[in-house]
């Protein structure tokens, strides 16, 4: 991305402030109509793409002459193609904020110069999508267009009647089922201003909060850096929605701080990995994934929030159970005392106050049932308001540096995140309308059903590999979005239960971010620990593996998702964090002293039995039991079941 100087930033500036106030405006008073919202918050997001993001950044950087001020810019302004391709894209959006209510009346009828628009809005999509995010979802894109032109041609199931480039492009274009689908207006009108929400808030002071009481929270564990690590994770990650941002956010701190009180290196850049990608999943503010998970069942964002608090815990809870049996393998301990903050200073009522009234307000409207758009708005007013008046003195110039403070949060919001954002859940929006008329998502869906017919696990394994190979190399939103679309109706089919089908598509979405060979949320924790990623991405997933058993659990006990009596889930709480210590055990091999195969396998198969409830916990606790029993009696089974030493059991690690 281009960091703009003189003109060209100021214009930015420009197109950041009105942007902020239309958003704010429309989620505090009135509501357009969504091709209308749409429009305008895509106009926006191009204009800044097209500004922001190079052609090619290694031609940007290099390129002289005339290459420079025709194709590629520099590093500090846009080239004359950058402004070409604006002004190109931007002639359909306002052609639409024109004519939307023309053609929203009158389905069916068009003129060709209305296509010819629409194909240069598809191309502008894919173009900045292109330049902001790399040539994945493009690709993905491009791939679902020829094959609704040309699917005709494919044999046997996947085959389908055919679709001309006239018919497409109208279904794209000018159809609200097309561009501005669900996934532009839900973007436009409600992700926006939780995008903006939390680097407002970090801007006013919160970051160092959350720093400051996960120091208090984990720095006194076994292990602290390590604990400190995962629960900041979890606490940016629900503001932030992008575990690259968070592993680059927090990790400047806890990686460092991990190495130094003698965690390897692939081990520290692996938890913030992990912990970060998780922060997506963790209520009360989760990922954009969850408002659109909402809006396709047709519930309040409530009801998810709810739904993923337990696995949630289940999930933290088994990071750091994988911190500390590592801590104690290693022998290390608390984080030192000249490291630790002042319980008086974290708590004093002016730092807290920047906190919970704002969160304060969004949970409590949320409670209320309000709309979120209208929740996150009133929030970000709390915010400014409490800052600009307890931020610092009220003098003049201290208000002026508050509002330049404020400033900042929302133009980095809207430049290094909203923007790429709106430009990209459009262009995903054209694969979803595609799965749609090519009925590719019904196809998928009956495949999965055969499976089922063999054994129900193996159609939940096949969606589960579908949603990872989806996410791999695309945001969490836009891989959630594409399974989705391609997998619940086979889940529906398959008669799971709606808001489980939907949180298990979603935790695989979010932990294709630690699965190899796209995994960038490691590959982010592993350059600033400076480590190999293979090791590191390893070590995610292990740490990690609650979240790639759970959703299997909550597929078949929805008692997990908050729905059941309370004697159920106080019970299934209880016994999952016992299970997802002995899971962490045996999969990081240790416990009291390094673990045999043979006690892995029965710490592993305890907790995994453990996790199913009921009677199926006592049979589980009896198998890890033995376990523990073998390991306390330092019992060893010729070949299968010898303990090696301390350097052999963590280089086989």
């Amino acid at each position: 991305m281009r960091q703009l100087t003189g003109f060209w930033k100021i214009a930015v500036s420009i197109l950041v402030a009105v942007w902020s106030a239309f958003l704010l405006y429309t989620a505090l008073t009135v509501a357009l109509h969504p091709v209308l919202q749409g429009s305008i918050s895509l106009s926006f997001g191009l204009a800044i793409v097209f500004l922001s993001y190079p052609l090619s950044s290694a031609m940007a950087r290099r390129a002289k002459g005339a290459m420079r001020v025709l194709l590629f810019g520099s590093e500090s302004s846009p080239s004359l193609l950058d402004l070409i391709l604006l002004a190109l894209s931007l002639a359909p959006c306002i052609y639409i904020m024109y004519a939307w209510e023309v053609i929203v009346r009158n389905p069916g009828q068009y003129e060709m110069y209305q296509l010819y628009i629409g194909s240069v809005l598809i191309l502008a999509l894919l173009e900045g999508t292109r330049r902001s995010l790399g040539i994945i979802i493009p690709l993905l894109v491009m791939g679902f267009l020829l094959y609704a032109l040309y699917g005709e041609n494919i044999p046997g199931r996947f085959g389908h009647g055919g679709f001309g480039l006239e018919e497409v492009l109208y279904q794209l274009y000018l159809m609200t089922e097309g561009v501005w689908g669900l996934l532009t207006d839900m973007t436009s009108r409600l992700i926006a201003l939780f995008v903006i929400f939390g680097p407002v808030l970090f801007a006013t002071g919160v970051g160092k909060t959350f720093m400051d009481i996960a120091k208090l929270g984990g720095g006194r564990i076994r292990g602290g850096p390590g604990h400190v690590a995962v629960i900041a994770s979890s606490f940016f990650g629900m503001l932030s929605g992008s575990a690259v941002a968070n592993v680059a956010t927090t990790g400047a701190f806890t990686i460092p701080t991990m190495k130094r009180m003698g965690f390897p290196p692939p081990f520290a850049g692996a938890v913030e990995a992990t912990a970060s990608s998780g922060g997506q999943i963790m209520p009360p503010i989760m990922g954009a994934g969850a408002f659109i998970m909402a809006e396709f069942m047709n519930v309040p964002y409530l009801t998810v929030m709810v739904g993923a608090i337990l696995p949630a815990i289940l999930f933290y809870f088994g990071v750091g159970a994988g911190v500390y049996v590592e801590a104690c393998r290693y022998g290390l301990g608390t984080m030192p005392k000249e490291m630790m903050p002042k319980v008086r200073e974290v708590f004093h009522p002016r730092q807290l106050m920047v906190f919970v009234l704002p969160v304060g307000t969004l949970l409590v409207l949320l409670v209320m049932l309000l709309p979120p758009q209208m929740c996150a708005a009133w929030a970000l007013v709390v915010t400014m308001g409490v800052f600009l008046l307890t931020g610092g003195p009220l003098s003049g110039k201290g208000i002026w540096e508050r509002i330049k403070i404020i400033w900042e949060g929302y133009f980095r919001a809207i430049l290094t995140a909203l923007a790429w954002l709106m430009v990209m859940m459009s262009c995903v929006q054209v694969a979803v309308s595609l799965i749609s008329l090519t009925g590719f998502g019904v196809k998928v869906s009956q495949l999965i059903i055969e499976l089922a017919g063999t054994h129900i696990s193996l159609a939940l394994g096949a969606a589960m590999l579908t949603a990872l190979i989806l996410g791999m190399g695309m945001t969490t939103t836009a891989a959630y979005v594409i399974a989705a679309a391609v997998l619940i109706p086979a889940m529906a089919g398959l008669n799971m239960p709606l808001l489980a089908s939907h949180l298990f598509v979603f935790y695989f979405a979010v932990f294709s971010g630690l699965t190899p060979p796209v995994c960038i949320a490691v590959y982010t924790g592993a350059a600033i620990a400076e480590a190999k990623w293979i090791p590191t991405a390893w070590i995610s997933i292990r740490l990690a593996a609650s979240a790639f058993v759970l959703p299997f659990y909550f597929m078949f006990n929805t008692a997990y998702l908050m729905q059941g009596t309370a004697i159920e889930i106080i019970l299934l709480v209880v016994g999952g964090l016992a299970a997802m210590l002995f899971i962490q055990g045996g999969v990081m091999g240790y416990m009291s002293r390094h673990l045999t195969y043979v006690e892995r396998a029965l710490y592993i198969a305890g907790g995994l039995v453990m996790l199913a409830g009921g009677k199926w916990a006592w049979i589980g606790l009896a198998v890890g039991g033995v376990g523990y029993l073998l390991m306390r009696f330092d019992v060893q089974i010729p070949i299968i079941g010898v303990r090696g030493s301390a350097v052999e059991m963590i280089k086989n690690d």
